[in-house]
């Protein structure tokens, strides 16, 4: 898919960190270790140490366990993953109320140099083999009146469910695989700048992004090619930038007797392509132009504990969502696809009642208003998932189980990963994955790229 953008503002936000961190370099000290939720700096848990890095070697083999087809580079039942990564985190801090993180991620895998006898796409190549991400790199600061800034490439992880998304909204998403990794290793770090500040008992957060891009798609060829029908017909993809590049999102919560709850709105691109608009039918290439649809959302979330009862909840409006058609008519919508509101709503619990373990389900629900039959999902797309996580020997055993169902138009995945950790700094981990899903599904051309992994990663702390 080719791409039509302009220079990134996300490279001179970076170029401008560099610049004061540079000028503040003799005064580092330790930042905080928890970059999920809205953060303070903790003037009073000082270490010994202004700076600290971490970081983990992982190795990762994977077979593919089915013949995901002809449509893919790979074809058959085979090896499909010998990825060696490098991950590293520096905390540093520049005064008593400013604290600095980078963090960054190399991969490169052997499997395109292993499996010789298999025709790569130029993608797949150039996306996989080696690459490196810039993770966390931002600035915090807390001002004397408590209020709090955060600028920089950042994670901000307002939501409770797991499986669908109504009031996390800010955050890009890992979509190399499907169903392979938990929301906290899906989200990915966009640019953006947080302000935060409380009055009274209520804690408000506004937040403004900068070219935050969109979800991570696997390359053409591979074997999770979101688009790889629409490629194999002959048509020309292309991607168009967003008309408007920045986000706003508002949040205001406050902390209840027994749990939490929190307001969301948002103004923002969509996370996931749509297409704007198709030209060019009666050629032997049409031209269909994918872009980021503009929507508009607000919700709330809330969560409260009984004894060992977890109870969750979030609803939400998301306005102007583009929605899929189905095949039949794809074609047919050459201006671009349908924009619809939905009516996001979740309902979860969580029990903690046995000893080391840990089970949580969620209901999930998106209805369509002014539903028609051009559409491919349902007007009530229903699905739900399931946990079980399991500790034992004195925690460095944990077994970690997954099933979620999410619904008759996209179908079912069940996970399965064991991790032991064999001492504080070796870990070893196995993983299973399997997909069901049915002809109709827009993951159809998936259903056989069930996988099993073994994992060895090695921590390290200075």
């Amino acid at each position: 898919m080719s791409e039509t953008h302009g220079s990134s503002s996300s490279t001179s936000l970076i170029k401008f960190l560099g610049l004061i961190i540079i000028g503040h370099l003799p005064q580092m000290s330790l930042a905080q270790d928890d970059f999920f939720n809205t953060l303070n700096v903790n003037v009073d848990n000082r270490t010994d140490s202004p700076y600290s890095l971490i970081g983990w070697v992982t190795e990762k083999v994977s077979l593919g366990l089915d013949d995901p087809g002809p449509l893919f580079s790979r074809r058959t039942s085979e090896l499909n993953k010998i990825e060696t990564s490098f991950f590293a985190q520096f905390d540093a801090r520049l005064n008593d109320n400013t604290a600095f993180r980078f963090s960054g991620k190399a991969y490169h895998d052997a499997i395109y140099s292993v499996q010789d006898d298999t025709v790569f796409a130029r993608d797949e190549l150039n996306e996989f083999r080696s690459r490196f991400e810039v993770k966390d790199f931002y600035l915090e600061y807390k001002a004397n009146n408590s209020t709090y800034f955060k600028v920089g490439n950042q994670i901000l992880a307002w939501g409770l469910a797991e499986y669908l998304r109504v009031t996390d909204l800010i955050n890009t998403e890992d979509q190399y695989t499907f169903g392979q990794q938990d929301l906290e290793d899906l989200r990915l770090q966009v640019p953006a700048v947080l302000v935060n500040f409380t009055i009274a008992d209520w804690s408000f957060d506004s937040v403004v992004t900068f070219n935050a891009g969109r979800d991570d798609m696997a390359p053409a060829g591979d074997e999770f090619d979101q688009l790889i029908v629409l490629r194999n017909s002959g048509m020309t993809l292309l991607r168009e930038r967003p008309d408007k590049q920045q986000e706003v999102f508002l949040r205001a919560s406050t902390r209840l007797p027994s749990g939490d709850f929190q307001f969301v709105a948002g103004e923002f691109n969509d996370n996931e392509l749509s297409v704007d608009g198709i030209s060019a039918l009666r050629s032997i290439s049409p031209r269909v132009a994918y872009t980021q649809n503009r929507m508009r959302a607000a919700g709330m979330a809330a969560n409260w504990v009984e004894g060992s009862w977890l109870f969750f909840g979030e609803l939400g409006l998301h306005a102007d969502k583009a929605v899929r058609p189905n095949k039949d008519s794809f074609l047919r919508q050459v201006n671009g696809w349908d924009q619809k509101d939905q009516l996001l709503s979740v309902l979860g619990l969580e029990y903690n009642g046995f000893q080391n373990l840990l089970l949580s389900f969620e209901l999930d629900n998106a209805y369509t208003s002014k539903h028609d039959e051009f559409m491919l999902a349902d007007r009530n797309q229903l699905g739900y998932g399931a946990r079980l996580n399991w500790t034992a020997l004195n925690e460095r055993l944990q077994v970690l189980g997954v099933w979620n169902d999410r619904g008759d138009k996209l179908g079912r995945i069940a996970r399965l990963s064991v991790d032991y950790s064999y001492s504080d700094n070796l870990v070893l981990g196995l993983l299973w994955v399997d997909y069901s899903v049915k002809e109709e599904s827009i993951f159809y051309d998936f259903r056989n790229n069930d996988v099993l992994q073994l994992q060895l990663r090695y921590n390290f702390q200075i």
